[in-house]
């Protein structure tokens, strides 16, 4: 799952329509917090969790859940993130405007995207969109939902299209069109948008993975092994890990597999 924008070790998340796709602000943590990260660099969540549950306690305000949440999200602690949003939901002491909760919907609802938990995650990009009906953020993410799922791929043509209306030169949400059109079976339209969103983003490799898969079902193998490859070293070198999906199809690629269709599907 694609969510570009959990940046930064600290920050406060906002519901931001940059380049990524939740975006955070840089600032300074209180000290129970930054004991919090420093509990997490070891490995120590249960210590972490109680470092961030006793700042909450003498704090319990909107700002301090979301001081919160950028720690969880920037230390890939989606599920806690998902968590923490849902508590700063439930917790009537916060006197909640609609639009916080809807910052806070969308922030469960990327940190279910990420963990794969894709029903969720949808339930709580409807909850979003009720109260911002026309928020390019959550249409957009949704949208991408959608095409990693596989299915409702209309509706999230539909999705993409007005995110992309409001904001027509963002390369995050070109891709998630293109995306789409990929899932679509439309892999010219999708190599179209795709080339335009890797050359606007050259450094998100997600980017280059999609734009790799849609050259190697245009049969176009040279340029499919390139996007790959490069998709494969900024992924290493940004994340400290293999990026796996990108080396099994450029291990096909390099054999000259043809390409077949993705036709998983996921039931929401």
């Amino acid at each position: 799952m694609r969510l570009v924008g959990y940046v930064g070790l600290v920050g406060t998340v906002l519901l931001l329509a940059g380049c990524g796709r939740v975006s955070t602000v840089r600032g300074t943590l209180p000290p129970s917090l930054q004991q919090a990260e420093q509990h997490l660099r070891r490995g120590d969540i249960a210590a972490a969790k109680q470092a961030v549950d006793s700042h909450l306690q003498k704090s319990p305000t909107f700002d301090s859940y979301l001081q919160a949440l950028a720690l969880w999200s920037t230390n890939n602690q989606y599920e806690l993130s998902a968590e923490y949003a849902q508590r700063a939901l439930n917790d009537g002491r916060l006197k909640l405007s609609s639009i916080e909760e809807a910052q806070l919907w969308q922030i469960r609802g990327d940190s279910l995207g990420y963990l794969k938990r894709y029903d969720e995650a949808a339930q709580c990009y409807e909850q979003v969109l009720k109260r911002t009906p026309n928020n390019p953020l959550t249409l957009n993410n949704y949208a991408y939902l959608l095409a990693e799922a596989n299915i409702r791929l209309d509706e999230a043509e539909a999705m993409a299209n007005r995110a992309l209306a409001a904001e027509p030169n963002n390369p995050v949400y070109l891709d998630t069109l293109g995306w789409i059109y990929y899932r679509q079976g439309r892999y010219q339209q999708a190599v179209q948008l795709l080339e335009q969103a890797v050359q606007d983003a050259p450094q998100e490799p997600e980017l280059r993975y999609h734009l790799g898969m849609a050259y190697w079902m245009r049969g176009r193998l040279p340029e499919a092994r390139v996007e790959l490859r490069k998709a494969a070293n900024l992924w290493r070198i940004q994340k400290g890990k293999p990026y796996e999906e990108a080396l099994k199809a450029l291990e096909q690629v390099e054999k000259g597999i043809k390409a077949e269709p993705q036709r998983e599907r996921v039931d929401l």
